[in-house]
């Protein structure tokens, strides 16, 4: 009788082992389809996550937005609002000093060691917006320029109105390159530029903030000596006319004037001038607040040929 009870008495154990080994390994498996149908929606969740973050779509319909065309627009105003003030404080110093700046575009040219020894001359200073190409081709006056203190700065690579204003990023572009061929030649890393034929009209907002946001300083000028256009030395003349009207207007003169056989043949003539006059020549360097056309409406892609003169 005992042995009957022990063996029925087993069974009831197993039997109740068994049913619970059933039961835990159904939660095993309820749990596990909970779990997995949890990570699928977890899944799926970052996926349209994903896609929302990404996705260009809502990002293009807002960029062409009124309210962020508007916020665009406020955030230039105050950055040229700011730029104004800066070139205001500066202008403030440099009247103390009867400064002036004499800048020369496109070169180095074959006549630039003639340009720097009447430079020597009259103990003066430049700042020189040159071509990358150029650059390459007189290593050793850029060199020279550097040594003698003059500042160096960039005019872009191809001089080609149809070419650097071209898209969006073409003046960057063309600008980063002069920069590198600047550095490598002459050790010397410029953040200056000045635009063929001026910023206006052809330098968009577009085109200015993308070289803002790459650190670059655009630079015109307020006295254009039209020495690319003025023959035979005329350009002289009314280059002395507009310094003369500037300092009454209490602002100092940005010269604009390029390096070439023609300019250098009657420069003896208005450095003269403004030796007699007792302007102190200054360089324009990294950190001095650019002289710039502000857009205000007028500004537009290039649509068709331009180079009607050359600036």
């Amino acid at each position: 009788m005992r042995g009957r009870k022990l063996n029925f008495k087993g069974k009831v154990v197993l039997a109740l082992l068994f049913a619970l080994i059933v039961v835990v390994l159904a939660g095993l498996v309820g749990k596990g389809e909970k779990m997995s149908a949890k990570d699928k929606g977890k899944d799926a969740h970052a996926v349209s996550l994903r896609t929302l973050s990404f996705s260009p779509a809502p990002m293009t319909v807002f960029a062409g937005s009124p309210l962020y065309k508007s916020m665009i627009g406020q955030q230039r105003q105050k950055k040229e609002a700011e730029r104004q003030k800066e070139v205001a404080k500066q202008n403030e110093k440099d009247l103390k000093e009867n400064a002036i700046y004499l800048t020369f575009d496109d070169g180095p040219s074959s006549a630039a060691n003639q340009l720097l020894d009447l430079l020597e001359a009259y103990q003066m200073k430049a700042t020189f917006f040159m071509l990358g190409p150029r650059i390459k081709e007189h290593p050793a006056v850029v060199k020279r320029m550097y040594k003698n203190g003059n500042g160096l700065a960039l005019h872009g690579i191809t001089h080609k109105a149809r070419a650097i204003y071209s898209s969006t990023s073409a003046p960057l572009h063309e600008m980063a390159e002069d920069q590198r061929i600047l550095e490598n030649v002459a050790g010397v890393k410029s953040y200056m530029v000045r635009l063929p034929y001026g910023s206006i009209p052809y330098l968009t907002d577009e085109m200015r903030d993308l070289l803002d946001k790459n650190g670059f300083h655009i630079w015109d000028w307020n006295v254009d000596s039209s020495d690319w256009e003025l023959k035979n030395g005329r350009y002289v003349q009314y280059t002395i006319q507009q310094i003369r009207q500037k300092k009454q207007a209490g602002e100092t003169p940005v010269i604009l004037l390029h390096d070439k056989p023609e300019t250098v043949k009657y420069l003896p003539k208005l450095l003269k001038f403004i030796k007699k006059q007792g302007y102190k020549t200054k360089v324009l360097t990294n950190e001095t607040p650019p002289v710039t056309f502000p857009c205000e409406g007028r500004c537009h892609p290039i649509h068709h040929p331009v180079e009607t003169g050359r600036r």
